[in-house]
């Protein structure tokens, strides 16, 4: 029996004859690994499933609805989400298979893919974004050409609170200190002792956030050598103290 031809519009007429979209979103729930989310063309969050709740520490989607980065991150890591946001959607670009590290809801340093599409209306405009962020749980999941650089990730993950030199990370990566460095910059957008720097400062602000912790135990605990050090480079990232950041996060919980 011949088949039907498929209408030009049938995937269109398909999803809009379904109630509430079919309750897709629902699926998404059922990924506890994967952070799933719909942003207006404001970069807005309007609907997100469980785990991105979890990420936030929020409850349900009452509480989501209408806030942006900016309520649940300081403007120095909002700044580069909400400007990839805005190509997204004001340029039609598609953000596929991003990777980078980000402190999860437990306070662990994770992989995770980034996946953005730009979702339009029926009369073709740009409406907004849709998102996936997955858990990549091993380094060896990471795309490739990340998986020369996993040995190095794994010892600045695992041992960001000690001193870590970029040479030896090069020898991991059987690579010479230049080459690291520059193929280095190249996946991950910034210098191998700036993201080590970046990590620590994550890890300290889950501290700051999640801990009672004095700011000199914390201090050692990521990586620096004493708070004064701590403080300033804090402040240099964050423009920011330690304890403003502490009192101004902690108040919007």
């Amino acid at each position: 029996m011949p088949k039907k031809p498929v209408k030009k519009d049938y995937v269109t007429e398909f999803m809009s004859s379904l109630r509430g979209h079919g309750n897709l979103e629902a699926m998404f729930d059922l990924l506890p690994d994967v952070y799933f989310y719909i942003k207006d063309k404001d970069c807005r969050f309007v609907l997100g499933n469980e785990a991105t709740l979890r990420l936030f520490n929020l409850k349900s989607n009452s509480e989501l609805i209408g806030k942006t980065e900016y309520d649940f991150f300081p403007d120095r890591i909002a700044d580069p989400i909400q400007a990839d946001d805005c190509d997204v959607i004001r340029n039609d670009r598609k953000i596929i298979n991003h990777t980078e590290l980000i402190v999860d809801e437990a306070g662990h340093l994770i992989w995770v893919s980034t996946n953005k599409l730009p979702l339009f209306g029926r009369n073709g405009s740009a409406k907004g974004l849709m998102g996936t962020t997955r858990v990549l749980r091993r380094s060896d999941r990471l795309p490739e050409g990340f998986h020369q650089f996993a040995p190095a990730i794994e010892r600045i993950q695992k041992d960001y609170s000690e001193a870590i030199d970029v040479e030896e990370l090069a020898k991991m990566s059987s690579l010479s200190s230049s080459q690291f460095r520059k193929r280095f910059k190249e996946l991950f957008r910034l210098p191998p002792q700036q993201f080590i720097q970046k990590v620590r400062l994550q890890a300290a602000c889950h501290l700051l956030d999640s801990t009672d912790d004095p700011l000199s135990e914390i201090a050692l605990k990521c990586g620096f050598c004493d708070q004064s050090y701590f403080t300033r480079q804090f402040r240099s990232f964050f423009d920011t103290s330690p304890k403003r950041y502490r009192e101004r996060w902690r108040r919007r919980r």
